[in-house]
Order: C-alpha cells, then sequence, then structure tokens
C-alpha cells in the first residue's frame, strides 16, 4: 500500500497498456447521490442484486479492473457499463482507489474495439 492510499488491486490485468489506479474520489457512477452507508437499504429496496457480489468480494478481492472513461476530459472518470456495485463495495471497505481500464479514445473505432475486447472477455466474470 502506497502511503496515503488504500488500493483495491485486481488479481488480473490482461490489458496492462489501458490499466490505471483511480481515486474514488474522481469517479463517478449511476449511484452517486446514495451515501455508500446506505446503499445496501437502497439496493434491497429497488431490488438490486448484490449480496452474491459482495460475498466474493469479501472472500476473493477485486477479479478484474472497472472500465472508467473520462466523458468531458476534465480529469473526472465514469464508469462505462458495469462495475458500480464493485466501487461501492470498495468504498463500504475503506479503499480509496481502484484498478481501473481508462478506456482515453471510447469514441473512436479502436476505443470501442477495446472495449468490445475486455467485455468479450471478462463480462462473463463481472458485475
Amino acid at each position: 500500500m502506497t502511503t496515503g492510499k488504500n488500493i483495491l488491486i485486481a488479481k488480473n490485468v490482461n490489458y496492462p497498456e489501458l490499466y490505471m489506479e483511480i481515486s474514488l474520489k474522481d469517479l463517478t457512477y449511476k449511484w452517486d447521490q446514495v451515501p455508500v452507508d446506505q446503499w445496501t437499504d437502497y439496493a434491497d429496496k429497488y431490488g438490486i442484486p448484490y449480496k452474491e457480489l459482495f460475498s466474493d468480494m469479501d472472500q476473493k478481492g477485486l477479479l478484474y479492473p472497472v472500465i472508467i472513461r473520462d466523458l468531458k476530459s476534465n480529469g473526472i472518470f465514469r464508469k462505462y457499463q458495469c462495475g458500480g456495485r464493485r466501487i461501492i463495495w470498495a468504498k463500504r471497505n475503506g479503499y480509496t482507489h481502484i484498478s481501473a481500464y481508462n478506456i482515453v479514445d471510447w469514441l473512436t473505432e479502436k476505443g470501442r474495439q477495446d472495449l468490445d475486447q475486455i467485455i468479450k472477455d471478462q463480462w462473463f466474470r463481472i458485475d
């Protein structure tokens, strides 16, 4: 652990050229407005499955990085398609940073190919 950081490091990094460790403060997702300590109540109320994933992460940690992109080129990253529950788990467990694949050119053909490849490779294994 680096001083001042508690990094949730993925066990499998298959695309090191896209890898980074992102501050959870600089990462947005659809549940931003829900306080982390109230998120499980929110999930239970709205039928969002999380218990199996959280239990799995308690035992195994983070298996694969979340996928992110900088939508406005302002240094604030948004998770792509999946990963919100893993972000919540990281925050609830005291992490400050999380492993991520940063898709810089997500609007280009190459960026879309990178996304498609990562999703094809990992989709069945991640939330």
